[in-house]
């Protein structure tokens, strides 16, 4: 929070403090002609006192407040439509269609990695096809995924167009919607580490 906001709760701090302070007589006490309370009675009547702190504190925050606890409400709901909306998919390539970009690929200042996935063009599951672009080059992927046990789906990145055949391997985070690649690794065997592109979705 700014300075500007600290002082605005604070402000309310105070005004909740000395509403309160003036309800003190107001608690309803039957301590008898004695005045002396019943040690029970007066624990009741302190929960009752901090419940109407809580409510008194809330009508009175700031918007600005409210705003940041709303917006971080969501963020909860945006997560979980994302993931209602994962399970509905009919094939695990279903989840890789779309638009995805990696910026400072490889931590290469300026390097922006683009991959294009397109939708399946028949009902079967098997892949799906996509074109990625880096540097000034394309190259056309068959991309195929298999569910793991952990949420994730593990992605095959196939060039059957090059000399001889090649593929990358790499992952799916349904939970996240992120993809990644592992250009390190070529045809199952790992060559180089720091070599994974991780890929967002492209707005």
């Amino acid at each position: 929070l700014d300075t500007m906001a600290i002082a605005r709760t604070l402000s309310v701090l105070a005004v909740v403090a000395a509403a309160v302070s003036g309800k003190k007589t107001e608690l309803g006490l039957s301590c008898g002609a004695s005045g002396a309370c019943d040690e029970f009675e007066v624990e009741l009547a302190e929960e009752e006192l901090a419940a109407e702190m809580q409510v008194e504190l809330l009508q009175r925050m700031p918007v600005d407040i409210r705003l940041a606890a709303s917006g971080a409400a969501a963020k909860v709901a945006s997560h979980v439509a994302a993931l209602e909306g994962a399970s509905s998919k009919a094939c695990s390539v279903d989840h890789l269609v779309g638009s995805w970009k990696v910026e400072n690929a490889l931590g290469i200042d300026g390097v922006v990695v683009t991959l294009q996935v397109a939708p399946r063009s028949s009902s079967d599951c098997e892949s799906v096809t996509g074109n990625i672009h880096y540097l000034g080059k394309e190259t056309e992927y068959t991309i195929s995924a298999v569910p793991k046990s952990d949420g994730k789906l593990h992605v095959k990145y196939l060039n059957d167009k090059a000399e001889p055949v090649y593929f990358h391997e790499g992952e799916f985070d349904i939970g996240k919607d992120v993809l990644m690649e592992d250009l390190g690794a070529m045809n199952g065997a790992k060559q180089n580490d720091n070599m994974l592109l991780h890929f967002t979705r492209a707005i």
